[in-house]
C-alpha cells in the first residue's frame, strides 16, 4: 500500500514537472495575388511623340522635327501575373500636337532650334487639309488588344486611330509596374498607313520622308 502511494506521488510529481506540449503553430495564410491595378497616366511626366524626317533624296534639304502631344488622357490596367489581361487606353485631340516643344529635339539628338514662326507654319500644314485634316478628324486614340511577355519586356498590340483610319500596331515595350507604372517603346509606320501623303513643297523639291517613328514613354500612378 505504501509503495503504491509513493509510486503515485512520484508519477504526479513528474507530470507537474513535465513541460506542457506546445500547440502546433498555425500556418500563415498564403498571400493572395495582387491582381490587376489601374494606373492614370501623367502627361507632365510622359512623352508621346512622332519623329518626322525630311526626305534625304529630295533636291532641297529640310529639317527633322519632333511632333509631340502636349496633353492626353490615358489609363493602363496591368496585372504582372497575367499580362494578357492588359487594358491600355490613350486619346487626345489632334490640336494637342505641337512641333519641337521645349527641349523635344534633344529627345532624338536633333541639333539646332526651330523658330516660333516656323513651328507655327509646320503645325498649320500638319493640321491642314493635306495632312491630318483636324476639322474632319479631331481625335487620335489608341486601345490595346493584347499584351504578352515576361519580366519587364513585353509586346503590346492595339488599334491606333489617326486621320479617321484605324490600324493595328505592335510595339516592343519595357514595362515596370508597382506603386507606379512606366512603359516605353517605339514603332514605325508610313504616312500611307493613315491615308496621307508626306508633306511636300516647291513641286516636290522639298518633302518629308514616308516613314514615321512613334515613341511612347509614359508614367502613371
Amino acid at each position: 500500500m505504501t509503495l503504491s502511494l509513493l509510486a503515485l506521488a512520484s508519477t504526479l510529481a513528474l507530470a507537474q514537472d513535465a513541460p506542457a506540449e506546445e500547440a502546433p503553430a498555425e500556418e500563415a495564410p498564403a498571400e493572395e495575388a495582387a491582381g490587376p491595378t489601374t494606373y492614370t497616366l501623367d502627361p507632365a511626366q510622359s512623352r508621346i511623340y512622332v519623329l518626322v524626317k525630311y526626305d534625304r533624296g529630295a533636291a532641297i534639304a529640310g529639317h527633322d522635327h519632333v511632333v509631340a502631344a502636349k496633353t492626353f488622357d490615358g489609363t493602363v490596367t496591368w496585372d504582372p501575373s497575367d499580362p494578357s489581361a492588359c487594358d491600355v487606353s490613350i486619346s487626345f485631340p489632334v490640336t494637342a500636337l505641337t512641333v519641337d516643344p521645349g527641349n523635344a529635339r534633344s529627345w532624338e539628338g536633333l541639333e539646332g532650334e526651330t523658330g516660333d514662326g516656323d513651328k507655327s507654319k509646320i503645325r498649320d500644314n500638319l493640321l491642314g487639309k493635306h495632312q491630318l485634316e483636324s476639322d474632319k478628324f479631331p481625335k487620335i486614340s489608341y486601345q490595346s488588344s493584347s499584351c504578352s511577355g515576361s519580366g519587364n519586356s513585353y509586346e503590346v498590340k492595339g488599334d491606333l486611330t489617326i486621320h479617321g483610319v484605324t490600324k493595328s500596331v505592335t510595339s516592343k515595350m519595357t514595362i515596370d509596374a508597382g506603386d507606379t507604372f512606366s512603359a516605353s517603346g517605339t514603332f514605325k509606320t508610313g504616312h500611307d498607313t493613315w491615308g496621307m501623303e508626306p508633306y511636300s513643297a516647291l513641286l516636290g523639291a522639298l518633302k518629308n520622308a514616308p516613314e514615321l517613328t512613334f515613341t511612347v514613354n509614359v508614367k502613371g500612378r
